[in-house]
């Protein structure tokens, strides 16, 4: 149970002390003073953080002193944000203070919002005064990050979408939701690491890991990502290569971690189901394909259904002969007799001049052949010999 009258000995420290002092004595404010001051500020808001942290919330009680010290803060925040445009900005050790005392009061906040949020209603637009004390951190950061991405050549779309999301509206038109900025505040946070760990190489693959582990439901960064999938299985030809390589991207993409109970968009799908059922159409589209072709070959070949299945060879009759007679003669391939050679293979092969070959006819003219026969087949092995020696995966 947080103890009242300790949070609210921290409260009007800031308040009659660290503000008014600042705004009263702005101008003889001595060095001296502003490191009291900023020494004070320091030590108050991290004994604040501990007393927190070691408290146990679970009752209506605890809610309600949450809710109630988030807008005593808020509160404070406004007129510390108030405070910091009206000092003279050649009263430097003033301004410093103030400037300090508004990123406490924020980071105390963003403690409160990120450990209780469960209390509080972070879907409600967030005051001026934390807009403007977000900003003051946030412009910067990003143009880093930008810089940065730059560097380290990543992908220029990727980049786009991140820094759609981590844009703020500077006109002041619409302000956004504590919700938003604290999920902006975990993404820069995330990038941030990613940049100070991560080299060029890969660098793409660790922002797609990092932005679905954030639920960055996004309907451009989900599009972004089907459309990477899917332009990779297109250069894979066979359907059935196609099928088992979605299903190897679709077990890579569920092996990814996700962070419960956040998200980009509270109105788009959750990422995991919006690109798990996009997988699942996409293999169930590509099955149906093969099961089609697969049924159109069938009905085709209704009309012959005895028929075998035949290989075209681009060779002559005679030259398939002496090459099966090769194969028998070395021991390439093995079989009670020669004849059981010719009686299994050569049904099921066919020449640009014959699709009907008879094996027997095949396997007595192999006994006597022509040498053009043997010079047209020896350049067709050279042939084979040089494309397996230049072979490369």
């Amino acid at each position: 149970m947080i103890e009242k009258q300790h949070t609210l000995q921290w409260l009007d420290f800031v308040i009659t002390i660290a503000l008014d002092f600042s705004e009263s004595e702005v101008s003889t404010l001595s060095a001296a003073q502003y490191g009291h001051m900023t020494e004070r500020i320091e030590q108050k808001k991290l004994a604040y953080i501990a007393y927190l942290n070691n408290q146990r919330f679970g009752s209506r009680k605890a809610a309600h002193l949450v809710k109630e010290h988030h807008g005593r803060l808020l509160t404070l925040l406004d007129q510390a944000c108030h405070a910091t445009h009206g000092v003279n900005p050649l009263n430097t050790l003033a301004a410093r203070a103030l400037g300090q005392l508004l990123a406490s009061i924020y980071e105390l906040l963003h403690f409160i919002q990120s450990r209780f949020g469960e209390f509080l209603d972070l879907d409600q637009r967030a005051t001026a005064g934390y807009v403007d004390a977000f900003s003051r951190q946030h412009h910067s950061r990003v143009g880093e990050l930008q810089k940065q991405l730059t560097s380290k050549n990543a992908d220029p779309d990727l980049a786009a979408i991140l820094f759609e999301a981590l844009s703020i509206d500077s006109a002041g038109r619409t302000a956004p939701s504590y919700r938003t900025i604290l999920y902006q505040q975990e993404l820069m946070l995330g990038l941030e690491q990613i940049l100070c760990s991560q080299g060029h190489a890969g660098i793409d693959d660790a922002l797609v890991e990092l932005l679905i582990y954030l639920n960055f439901n996004s309907r451009r960064f989900m599009d972004y990502y089907t459309r990477h999938v899917a332009q990779r299985i297109e250069k894979v030809e066979a359907a059935k290569e196609k099928i088992h390589q979605l299903r190897m991207d679709y077990k890579h993409f569920r092996q990814m971690h996700r962070r419960p109970g956040i998200r980009l968009s509270a109105t788009e799908s959750d990422i995991k189901k919006f690109i798990s059922n996009w997988f699942v159409q996409e293999i169930g589209y590509l099955k149906e394909s093969v099961q089609t072709s697969v049924n159109e070959y069938a009905l085709m070949h209704k009309s012959a259904p005895n028929e075998p299945l035949k290989l075209m060879v681009l060779l002559s009759v005679d030259q398939i002969g002496l090459f099966l007679r090769a194969l028998d003669s070395l021991r390439i391939v093995k079989a009670r007799s020669m004849n059981t050679v010719f009686e299994c293979i050569v049904p099921f092969l066919s020449t640009p001049r014959r699709t009907e070959i008879s094996w027997d006819s095949m396997r007595s003219k192999s006994y006597s052949f022509e040498e053009k026969d043997k010079q047209a087949l020896i350049k067709v092995l050279e042939s084979v010999i040089v494309w397996i020696k230049e072979y490369r995966r």
